[in-house]
Order: structure tokens, then sequence, then C-alpha cells
């Protein structure tokens, strides 16, 4: 009798766990209408993910920014889109293999000749650099599955902030949204993908069902209508990012997109609303 009883409610939580669940209720991120985020700042004219980038988005009338962090040797939590050095410095090496006192003496304007020394900055710089009504789309990244080690350092940055009710934590790394959930279940989260091309069983959509975000980032041109209805049926909130043309971002929001992730702040100024 004991077994049938364990067996009963172990199947009883899964099938809870996967159908009879709700996203938080996000509305709060949207009472000025469509999210718009600037991705990395503005990648084309400043150096991605620095302050002096954001400063730069914000001060066009963007109010939302997507920023990359990974961690340091040392557990600092950096903006950067990438663990390696080489692609947007002038270092060499990994992020994740040295120590912050390293990594910030490193160039991030190297692509940019009328820029002066800009260094990679610090996640908690950041913020309090920004003004306080900024909305963080904060992506932790993850060189491996089980690679969660940023978390709880991340979470602890936000919490000592107090701007949890103006965050979205996103991730490709769906464990990544599980740990921040077990961490904190109130923290909004977003589950970023790209590629549909996968098996059934592991199928994006399908694991929304096992990490529970709150959110759905899905790569622009992989969005129709079919797949805004399946998403919008339970609840979740649909930002498109790399959306870099008007027409784009015209579609996206006229058929129910809630926001957009983009390179160019003309794109998000343009008819901001629709």
């Amino acid at each position: 009798m004991i077994l049938y009883v364990i067996i009963f409610c172990f199947f009883f939580f899964i099938v809870k766990h996967l159908f009879f669940w709700k996203p938080l209720n996000t509305d709060y991120l949207f009472s000025n209408g469509p999210l718009m985020m600037g991705h990395r700042g503005v990648p084309n004219e400043f150096p991605e993910n620095t302050i002096e980038g954001f400063k730069n988005l914000i001060n066009k009338g963007i109010n939302g920014i997507e920023v990359d962090v990974v961690r340091t040797k040392d557990n600092h939590i950096v903006c950067s889109h990438n663990y390696d050095l080489e692609t947007e410095t002038n270092g060499l090496g990994y992020i994740f293999n040295k120590y912050y006192s390293e990594i910030k003496k490193f160039n991030t304007s190297i692509k940019f000749l009328d820029k002066n020394h800009i260094s990679i900055p610090k996640l908690i710089d950041l913020i309090n650099e920004l003004p306080k009504n900024i909305i963080f789309n904060i992506e932790i990244k993850s060189r491996f599955l089980f690679d969660l080690k940023s978390v709880p350092f991340v979470l602890r940055i936000l919490k000592d902030n107090k701007i949890k009710n103006r965050v979205i934590i996103s991730s490709f790394n769906p464990l990544v949204l599980l740990f921040v959930k077990i961490m904190d279940k109130k923290f909004a989260t977003a589950y970023l993908w790209s590629n549909l091309n996968v098996p059934l069983i592991l199928s994006k959509p399908w694991l929304v069902n096992i990490v529970h975000p709150d959110l759905i980032h899905i790569e622009a041109h992989l969005i129709n209508k079919e797949l805004i209805l399946y998403y919008k049926k339970r609840g979740l909130k649909i930002n498109a990012w790399t959306v870099n043309n008007f027409p784009s971002k015209k579609w996206l929001l006229e058929n129910g997109v809630d926001g957009i992730i983009s390179d160019f702040p003309t794109v998000m100024l343009l008819n901001k609303n629709i």
C-alpha cells in the first residue's frame, strides 16, 4: 500500500508540475506599452555591454536594456556576451580564467578609433550608473548545461540592490532558469531560443512546461501567428529578439508580441507603440 501511495504521489507531482502551473504576472513590465529593449546597448555606436553604450542608448529615449553577464575567476559578474577576450577587446584568454583586476585593464573600444579606453564593467557598476527606472533584461551565459555557478551571484546583486521588480532573467540554458526559480520563484524569467530543428521530446516549446518561465524570448524570424497563440494561451509574455527593421517590428507588435529587443534605437523609437 505504501508503495502505491508513493507512486501515486510521484505521478501527481509530475503531472502538476508539467501541466498545472501559471507564469508570474509580468504586466508591470509593460505598463507603458510594448517593452523596447536595446540589445547590448548601441553596438554600432559604442562598445557593446558597456556602461557608456547603455547610457548612450538611454539618452536616445530607450528605457529597457538587454545585457549579457558572465562570471570571473574570483566570482565577479561582468557584462560580456563572449567568454573569450579576443572578440571584443585587446585581451587574450577567457574571462572565467581571469581575475577582475586583470580584466578591467583590457580595452573594449578597439574597434572604435574615436573612443578612449572603456573597460568591461561589472554588473553592479552598471546597475549603479543607470537611472532607477530602467528595466534590465539580464542574460546569464553558461558554457555547458550544468554551468550554474553564476546564478547565486547574480541574484545576490539584484536582491542587494532591490531591483527585482524591474528585472527579467533570461537564458538559453533551461537549467539556469530552473535554478533561478528554485532560489527565488519571484524573479521573472525568460526562456531564450532560436532553433526549432530539434526532436519533439527536446523541443523548446515542451521545455517551457519543465522550467516554468514567465516570458519567452524568441528570435524574430522564427515567430509566426501559431507560435504567438501557443504561448498566449499559456499566459506567457513574448519578446522578440534581433528585430532590426521597422516592418518586422510592426508585424510582430500587430500580431501580439509584447516587446522587442533590437540593435538599433531608431527601430525601437519609430512609432514606438505602433
